[in-house]
């Protein structure tokens, strides 16, 4: 069994205790949520270019993915991470600079990819591109968007 992780807007906050009631962001944010199943890593070794994209705690791809490690013992859902309301905007302006949101700008970057994390891609049965793309890039793109317009900062969370 693989652990889900969703991605939710909440509240404008620079800091997670800034946010009031942890359980009614969550649930006022279920309908801007997006649930990256269990394809983070898959995306993360993409967009770090890195079999093990788990070293670089601090670069932006991570922290849009898994936010910034603030284990909170919730009674459900777990929250992993955190991201402040100007770090979703920095996010938000590195999927436009790097033209992610589109399948040609994604392409890009996953075409360019070292052979090793190709391979590694193979191993753990990554899904295609294009499924990548239309199920989880496109999607992840347009949730930063909102978050950004929304001036929102984003829970990360596994279930």
């Amino acid at each position: 069994m693989s652990v889900s992780i969703n991605l939710y807007k909440v509240a404008k906050a620079e800091k997670i205790d800034e946010l009031n009631d942890l359980t009614t962001e969550l649930k006022n944010a279920h309908p801007s949520k997006i649930d990256l199943y269990k394809f983070t890593e898959d995306l993360a070794i993409i967009f770090l270019n890195n079999v093990d994209p788990f070293d670089d705690t601090e670069s932006l791809p991570y922290k849009m993915l898994f936010g910034n490690g603030n284990l909170m013992l919730f009674e459900y859902p777990e929250i992993g991470g955190f991201l402040s309301t100007s770090e979703v905007l920095q996010v938000s302006d590195w999927l436009k600079q790097n033209n992610i949101a589109t399948f040609e700008g994604f392409s890009k970057i996953y075409d360019h990819l070292s052979e090793e994390v190709k391979n590694q891609l193979v191993d753990i049965g990554s899904p295609t591109k294009e499924e990548l793309f239309n199920g989880f890039v496109k999607p992840l793109s347009e949730f930063y968007s909102a978050a950004e317009k929304g001036h929102n900062s984003v829970l990360v969370c596994g279930e």
